[in-house]
């Protein structure tokens, strides 16, 4: 893809993800280079907050436009102007993901004879849910699935992301005004960061809930085995992964995975820290009542009652290692982003 005097649309550029992905592609100067040939444009809240203004720090020369997720007719226009868009906002905000789509295609048939647009979005690997309710199961009926072989329609059309990845992969089948698209699956991410955002959204929305509940609950009895992978490893996925869509590699799905998150430790290693704070009374895990995962329907049991395990076979053929993750596994470090939560939990209550 030839980037001169290109604009590259960019989604969640502050978020926990995406301002990674910034500072790791800082730190590759093959990639560096490249981006830096394209215009940089973040849709981000509000211009003038300190997020924003980190990002400038972060990415000199972005351009950012004032808009929301809800904001389509912004967020189509920008991406029709767009050779790259990249979405590392909420990947099941569907209004905002057709207006991408939208968009490029409509760049698409206004240069039938250029490049085809290219779309990198952020899923995550809760797409493989098996929906088993929080109950153990065996070992071996707890499938790993690759990315090799997966394919969208094996799977519930109920599953989280389901909806809008679908959107994205008829577009992506299209002949007519034809656009490319890679979707990316990450795991659980956790530890601390180095971008505008350092902590991802896990403890943000758990940690309150646990508080409000009372109880440091689990859906169903929280024998759930998800994949995890450390926010650093997720940068240097996604380095290589727009390394090959730059080169005009074929397009394909990548899950990013590296370790194992069991709810039910989890809910247990953060009732111990929020109970020491004084915020619970009782740090033992238990199951959630029904009046709490009533609020999160299906989409919460899939989610938290359910095994989702993927694979990052792709990026290993290619390479890429979670070395992060395997030096600091999210057991390591969840005690300080269980601890950091809960400090400033209380100070915003104070």
């Amino acid at each position: 893809m030839s980037s001169a005097q290109q604009q590259w649309f960019f989604l969640g550029a502050t978020g926990y993800i995406g301002s990674q992905f910034l500072v790791s592609a800082k730190r590759d100067a093959t990639l560096y280079a490249k981006l830096r040939q394209f215009n940089l444009v973040a849709l981000v809240r509000d211009p003038e907050n300190s997020k924003a203004k980190k990002l400038q720090e972060v990415w000199p020369g972005v351009v950012l436009v004032k808009g929301t997720l809800d904001d389509s007719s912004i967020i189509e226009e920008q991406a029709r102007k767009s050779a790259l868009t990249f979405n590392a906002a909420d990947c099941d905000h569907e209004s905002s993901i057709q207006a991408i789509v939208t968009g490029l295609q409509r760049r698409s048939a206004d240069h039938p004879t250029g490049p085809k647009p290219l779309y990198i979005h952020v899923s995550g690997l809760a797409i493989l849910s098996d929906n088993s309710r929080g109950e153990k199961l065996p070992a071996d009926r707890i499938v790993v699935h690759s990315d090799t072989t997966f394919k969208l329609e094996d799977f519930p059309p109920t599953n989280p992301h389901h909806a809008p990845d679908r959107i994205i992969h008829t577009a992506a089948a299209q002949k007519e005004n034809a656009i490319r698209a890679v979707s990316v699956y990450p795991g659980v991410v956790y530890g601390k960061g180095d971008g505008v955002t350092l902590y991802g959204p896990l403890l943000r929305l758990l940690g309150p809930l646990y508080v409000q509940a009372g109880v440091a609950g689990t859906w169903g009895p929280g024998h759930s085995v998800l994949s995890a992978i450390h926010i650093k490893d997720v940068g240097t996925a996604f380095v290589k992964i727009f390394k090959f869509a730059l080169e005009g590699a074929k397009d394909v799905d990548y899950f990013i995975s590296g370790d194992e998150l069991v709810l039910k430790r989890f809910t247990e290693e953060v009732g111990k820290v929020l109970h020491a704070h004084g915020l619970l009374k009782d740090p033992e895990p238990k199951p959630f009542l029904e009046a709490v995962t009533n609020n999160f329907g299906n989409f919460g049991w899939s989610v938290f009652g359910g095994n989702w395990q993927g694979s990052s076979d792709r990026l290993r053929a290619e390479g890429w290692e979670p070395t992060e993750t395997a030096k600091v596994s999210i057991w390591d470090a969840l005690p300080l982003q269980a601890e950091d939560f809960a400090v400033t939990y209380k100070a915003s209550r104070s």
